[in-house]
């Protein structure tokens, strides 16, 4: 539902983001969950908890559900939001649809976890992470 999501970003498809069969392509949903949660990342200010080489928050699981094609030209609504957060990790959902519409054309969720990349392995996320996301989801 659109009202669960604080997030949202607008996006055109572009002509390359076509499949032989004239609509958008499985895999670039994945490319547009990749740009909400870039947003998403900047916006609650994850990016500042970073340290280069360090510290990064990489995706170990996502998933999508295809609702219906989308054709080019089109502009996609997409909602991002923290749907849970547990000790190492921050669980995301997402829902696309028609620009202005209530067509969903697909939805999916995705992990991210908080990795010392120097070891590399998930440790627990900052208190401060954990404050920021909840600051901006109002929860």
């Amino acid at each position: 539902m659109r009202d669960e999501f604080k997030k949202w970003l607008s996006l055109p498809t572009r002509f390359r983001d076509l499949d032989p069969m004239n609509h958008v392509n499985s895999s670039i949903y994945f490319v547009y969950f990749e740009m909400a949660r870039t947003e998403y990342f900047k916006d609650t200010g994850i990016v500042q908890f970073r340290a280069a080489g360090k510290t990064g928050i990489p995706v170990v699981s996502q998933t999508c559900n295809y609702r219906r094609q989308v054709f080019h030209p089109s502009t996609l609504d997409v909602g991002i939001r923290c749907t849970e957060l547990r000790e190492k990790t921050i669980h995301l959902a997402y829902e696309i649809y028609l620009e202005d519409t209530d067509t969903l054309v697909a939805d999916g969720a995705s992990i991210s976890a908080w990795v010392d990349l120097t070891i590399p392995k998930a440790i627990p996320l900052p208190d401060e992470l954990r404050n920021a996301i909840k600051n901006f989801e109002g929860i």
